[in-house]
């Protein structure tokens, strides 16, 4: 299509390509509001028009409907607010029709926002980040420093006041404390321990001590603590999201979602108007806790004092090596799974281990695996781990994890640098003391109850990984940069693979061994890494 010349200034205001090639024709959608370009994208399926052509049609009907013409409009560069007005009515009819009431979902995934999300919980950030299918970041407790005022008094305690409120309020106070005593008197130990070395940088060497005393602090952090992330979000999902949160019984989660729905209607108006609490999501929230009262399950044993964390495998796929090698060859043949399948089974086992060798050879370090290594039944593990390792564990969405309600009934784990640096016995004396706290309050308010359970406390979760993403997990979470506690978690599925699975484990590159001070050297080489970009860019 040919355009005059305002046409073509205003397209480039809104599209890095005006004048694209007869094929392969790819261009940038910017300036434009978040439901504008989903509109533009709803409407491909509907149109023979490129987006440009499209977005000049419906600009001119939105200002024929007003009575002006398209040359009215101010030249770019001005007419942002202008082209949000002419459009946003055309474009929220669209959506309203299509994506609302037409549910063609897949409209709302044309708008994307960046939220904030400062000065909540550490309980709401896991359980908002539990989504799948949206991006994350947020601040670490291995970089970052806590101060006692960044708590959340949960108002159904605050309420209920008396033993309650004293309870809530002796946990935090009594936890933090000891996490600030221990920041400064565990990095003195390992200044100590383990000295500047000649030729060693000290940036990168404080750092690392510095985050081996945080990793170790941080199991007396509560999930009352209040953290910061930002959040990449397109309007289904963020939809999704706000309706759990509304359903929510804990009211800081009603809150939460609340503001985010308020904050996203700023640029999504249409897109977010149906989420509400959701009456069957409240009616679960309701009943399964009296039917596992009624089964007798709602509860365990409690443990008192220190405990191990470990990890059971509950089940695999017993043709695992067969399916593998039978999904890597699918998309190259012309025969069904079934026959594949059998032609695999009928090797002889050094035949497959061949053949897998050849296919898995060439892969470097950095080299994601095949995603047909999706192609089998998942691995399904329990695992009790402390819920500090479990928040860097809960990051890999890929898959399916379960959690109970945190608690303190399981025990907790004892970082070993608590002991080393002379702060054991204080540690488990705060520890056991949080315990009965805790334990009153879940008698009443059970899931409020989960804002003290600090993070050193040892909870149940189950994780089931397909296995690319078990090996992926193994190989990322077994470094010697890890945690210990998420490290150990990583090795134990390793040992697990290895006993039902050898072939496939043959392949999962682990890193076992120990691992004092293991972020030394990444931390080193991320200092050098980041001196040659300096040199480069000033050379640039």
């Amino acid at each position: 299509m040919v355009y005059s010349d305002f046409e073509r200034a205003l397209l480039a205001t809104y599209f890095s390509v005006v004048d694209g090639p007869e094929h392969a024709d790819v261009y940038l959608v910017r300036n434009l509001p978040a439901e504008v370009a989903a509109t533009l994208n709803g409407v491909y399926s509907r149109s023979s028009k490129s987006m440009r052509d499209q977005f000049l049609d419906r600009l001119r009907q939105g200002l024929a409907a007003q009575g002006q013409q398209l040359e009215s409009l101010p030249l770019p560069g001005t007419a942002t607010d202008t082209l949000s007005a002419v459009m946003a009515d055309k474009s929220g009819q669209f959506l309203k029709t299509y994506a609302i009431d037409h549910g063609h979902n897949s409209l709302r995934e044309g708008s994307v926002v960046h939220l904030a999300v400062e000065r909540v919980s550490q309980l709401v950030t896991r359980f908002i980040q539990r989504e799948r299918r949206c991006s994350f970041e947020e601040s670490s407790t291995r970089y970052i420093p806590f101060t006692a005022e960044m708590h959340w008094r949960d108002p159904d305690v605050l309420a209920a006041g008396g033993d309650l409120a004293q309870d809530y309020e002796a946990v935090l106070r009594d936890t933090f404390a000891l996490y600030t005593r221990a920041t400064d008197t565990l990095l003195a130990h390992l200044q100590a321990m383990r000295p500047l070395q000649a030729g060693e940088k000290e940036a990168p060497w404080l750092r690392t001590l510095k985050a081996e005393a945080f990793d170790a602090a941080r199991y007396l952090l509560t999930p009352a603590i209040f953290t910061k992330w930002g959040m990449v979000v397109d309007a289904r999902t963020l939809s999704d999201v706000v309706t759990e949160l509304k359903s929510h019984p804990l009211a800081e989660f009603r809150l939460v979602g609340e503001r985010m729905q308020q904050q996203a209607e700023t640029v999504l108006p249409t897109l977010l108007k149906h989420a509400r609490a959701n009456a069957f999501a409240q009616s679960l929230q309701a009943a399964l806790p009296l039917l596992a009262r009624e089964l007798g399950v709602a509860s365990a044993p409690a443990h008192k004092g220190p405990a191990k964390g470990h990890t059971e495998l509950l089940a695999f796929d017993r043709d695992l090596d067969d399916r593998l090698l039978a999904s890597l060859l699918y998309e190259h043949s012309q025969q069904p799974f079934s026959v594949l399948l059998q032609r695999c089974k009928a090797m002889l086992p050094g035949q497959r281990q061949d053949l897998l060798t050849k296919l898995m050879a060439p892969r470097q370090s950095h080299d994601a695996w095949p995603a047909a290594l999706e192609g089998a039944a998942p691995f399904e593990f329990e695992t009790v781990l402390d819920f500090g390792a479990y928040r860097d564990i809960g990051r890999h969405r890929k898959g399916f994890q379960q959690q109970h309600l945190l608690t303190t009934v399981h025990g907790f784990a004892v970082p070993p640098l608590m002991q080393e640096g002379g702060l054991g016995n204080d540690y488990l004396a705060v520890m056991e003391r949080t315990a009965e706290r805790q334990q009153r309050i879940a008698q009443h308010l059970p899931e409020a109850a989960g804002y003290v359970a600090p993070f050193g406390f040892l909870q149940r979760v189950r994780i089931v990984f397909d296995p690319r993403q078990v090996a992926y997990f193994i190989e990322l979470r077994s470094g010697a940069e890890g945690h210990f506690s998420y490290r150990q978690v990583a090795l134990d599925m390793l040992a697990h693979v290895r006993k039902v699975t050898p072939l496939f484990a043959q392949f999962i590159r682990g890193k076992e061994g120990e691992a004092f001070l293991g972020r030394l050297d990444s931390e080193m080489t991320a200092d050098e890494r980041r001196q040659r970009r300096m040199h480069a860019a000033g050379d640039s």
